[in-house]
């Protein structure tokens, strides 16, 4: 299993071929071996968000749960951290720090060649002048391609602190390089808030002032742009601006934040159901003005989100669905943190691991204000993977020989001093 496991991480460069989230196969093939067992405290609230997700899904539209588009769209949340689950059902036991250091070089390589094409095709500064013109890496949306390169930029700045070397500080910076020309603006934010967030000393109240900024700010943008007279439950948003990075930024300030906002006050405690930001609702019964229950649903899988995970679990989920996936995200920030400063007092073992995903946890979480980012399977998927081989990881077992054991003599008796000791055992060997 932890080779499934290791073959997902290195597919996770392309979602060209979704082969990567083959992570959760473990749960389908040894699901009977979560009894029984103790586990980190993130584990908890993930599990509660996910059955509340299917609790939601099942009241919503249960025909989603079998319907294939459901989980490469609306669902995508289940493919993304099910490889999480799956590290609890097998063992391994691997040097991490090689594993991801391997894989960090490995990435960055494969990238280099058709980075070396992007640029003598469009040069380094086109997209300034022409935003289309980005580097996509190997995936189809340049956010996804970004997203990556973000995350992948954190396992860098790991492997650095792990371990100085010329080579991975030369990929960190053809890493950055890849990344800027991705022009995703999410995802260089991202990368460069875990610069300030390592030299604030990784403490605990920079954490909760990060997320404190990241959804008040998202709430009170939100709040600007709503205009009282606009049924965003059913108007239809159009662009007409010729900036496509202009035009990106007006539909979510003017429609689709909004368009959660107004979702949010519909149901806040509960929201109105897991993957219905994009559905078409007729009516909503309200019970009380916390309780919203939809009705007249025209259902549709599609990649239209509120390109903002905060404001979009708040409209699906309620302030439940974001208690419990912020919950989430603060304790395995804790558990990589603590995990680190273990590994430091241990021979370094899973170091990196462990700096891995407590820097892209933060850089997710950033990211996160400007994309549906924290069900991204591109984004998402990598971490997820790295805390699965974590969770699965076990010292190695040192080889020990067995020896007669012999006893030394104090070299102090009773009524005798350890200079006539010492003495009389040279005159003896004399």
């Amino acid at each position: 299993m932890a080779y499934v496991t290791l073959l997902a991480l290195f597919l996770t460069i392309t979602n060209l071929v979704p082969l990567s989230a083959i992570g959760f196969v473990p749960i389908i093939l040894c699901a009977w071996r979560f009894f029984g067992r103790r586990y980190p405290a993130f584990i908890t609230p993930l599990v509660a968000f996910t059955a509340f997700a299917v609790l939601s899904t099942l009241l919503y539209d249960p025909g989603s749960l079998i319907d294939f588009e459901f989980y490469r769209r609306d669902g995508n949340f289940f493919v993304s951290y099910a490889p999480i689950l799956a590290g609890c059902l097998y063992i391994h036991r691997w040097d991490l720090n090689k594993v991801l250091r391997a894989f960090f070089v490995f990435a960055v390589s494969v990238n280099v060649p058709i980075y070396a094409i992007y640029l003598a095709h469009s040069g380094l500064l086109s997209i300034f002048t022409n935003p289309d013109a980005s580097f996509g890496s190997y995936f189809i949306a340049r956010n996804a391609a970004g997203g990556f390169l973000a995350m992948l930029f954190c396992l860098g700045v790991a492997c650095y602190l792990q371990k100085r070397s010329r080579l991975i500080l030369a990929l960190l910076a053809l890493n950055a390089m890849m990344l800027f020309s991705t022009y995703s603006r999410g995802s260089l934010l991202g990368a460069a808030m875990i610069l300030p967030y390592l030299y604030l000393g990784r403490k605990r109240w920079v954490l909760a002032s990060l997320i404190a900024c990241l959804l008040a700010g998202s709430i009170a943008v939100a709040i600007y742009h709503t205009d009282p007279s606009v049924n965003y439950m059913g108007y239809t948003f159009s662009i007409s601006n010729g900036d496509a990075k202009v035009a990106n930024l007006d539909i979510r300030y003017e429609w689709l934040w909004p368009r959660a906002l107004t979702y949010f006050r519909q149901s806040p405690i509960i929201g109105l159901g897991f993957g219905s930001f994009d559905d078409q609702i007729h009516t909503v019964t309200s019970y009380f003005g916390v309780l919203g229950v939809p009705s007249g649903i025209t259902v549709e899988h599609s990649d239209s989100h509120a390109h903002n995970s905060y404001l979009n679990f708040l409209a699906e989920l309620g302030l439940v669905g974001l208690t419990l996936m912020l919950t989430f995200y603060w304790r395995l920030i804790r558990w990589s943190q603590e995990g680190a400063n273990a590994a430091t007092n241990d021979q370094g073992q899973n170091f990196v691991a462990f700096r891995f995903i407590e820097l892209s946890s933060v850089c997710l979480l950033v990211m996160a204000a400007t994309e549906h980012r924290l069900v991204s399977p591109s984004n998402v998927l990598i971490l997820s993977l790295v805390v699965s081989l974590v969770l699965a990881s076990r010292a190695p077992q040192p080889y020990v020989t067995s020896a007669p054991h012999t006893v030394r003599p104090p070299d102090h008796l009773p009524g005798r001093s350890a200079r006539s000791v010492s003495t009389s055992r040279y005159l003896s060997r004399k």
